[in-house]
């Protein structure tokens, strides 16, 4: 008799032996996964940081208000003591005297109307501390000679009538005027007149010239404004205006 059951113990012992032989495989960490962590971990660490620095930053801003307001405190506290101080110990300073007055001396504007006795008119005079020399609008100028000595006749005209004023005056000189840009010289005769601002009247020297298309007849210069008079140029006609009680008639020229 056959025994069935020896074939089927040898595969029984065959699947067990082999079972028995499998090893296992355990599984390992990848490179990709350590880096990851790594990353993880300096991130991490990158905000701890910057919570840290945040808090220092929020701490040192509360320390400077503080100090502001200390250096607020302080700087108030030295004015009110220095404003104390002052009033205490400092006198009162007083008005000091308007320089012009105190120093006798005519205030003229920047145009002004003048008496010219020799002609008997009363002009618009330009104060022109930039001249030397007076100047006056004049036309027909001659020259002549008289008793040996040069002389000169010129024109004024009138502004009120238009008409033309006549006037015979010794020469006293010629001056040299150089036109910008060119190198001719025009020579001016000079005259002698007398000329009432104010209540000051001299006897200045005069250029004659024709200043005909300006809003003005006569430049007063330096010669004239010299140690009697301050010149405020953002006025106009602040020199009391009079006439000479001579008439024309009884003077005598300039010499």
């Amino acid at each position: 008799m056959i025994n069935r059951t020896t074939p089927s113990l040898a595969v029984f012992i065959a699947f067990f032996s082999a079972l028995v032989g499998c090893e296992v495989i355990p599984v390992t960490a990848t490179a990709d996964d350590a880096r990851l962590d790594q990353l993880m971990s300096s991130m991490e660490q990158s905000l701890t940081n910057q919570a840290t620095v945040s808090a220092e930053l929020q701490e040192q801003r509360q320390h400077l208000e503080l100090q502001q307001q200390y250096l607020t405190l302080m700087s108030r506290d030295i004015d009110e003591a220095v404003n104390d101080f002052i009033e205490e110990n400092c006198p009162k300073a007083e008005a000091c005297p308007a320089p012009l007055e105190s120093a006798g001396k005519m205030r003229v504007g920047a145009l002004e109307t003048i008496w010219l006795p020799d002609l008997d008119l009363a002009l618009r005079a330009r104060i022109d501390t930039g001249a030397k020399t007076s100047s006056i609008d004049a036309s027909n100028i001659k020259p002549f000679e008289r008793d040996g000595k040069r002389w000169v006749r010129f024109d004024v005209v009138d502004p009120t009538s238009g008409r033309l004023i006549s006037l015979e005056r010794r020469l006293e000189r010629t001056m040299g005027i150089i036109r910008s840009g060119k190198q001719v010289s025009k020579r001016r005769p000079v005259v002698k007149m007398s000329v009432l601002i104010g209540d000051l009247e001299q006897i200045a020297e005069f250029s004659l010239s024709s200043i005909s298309h300006r809003d003005y007849q006569v430049l007063i210069g330096r010669s004239i404004l010299r140690d009697v008079m301050i010149v405020d140029v953002s006025r106009e006609n602040i020199a009391p205006y009079t006439q000479s009680e001579m008439p024309s008639a009884s003077k005598e020229n300039v010499r």
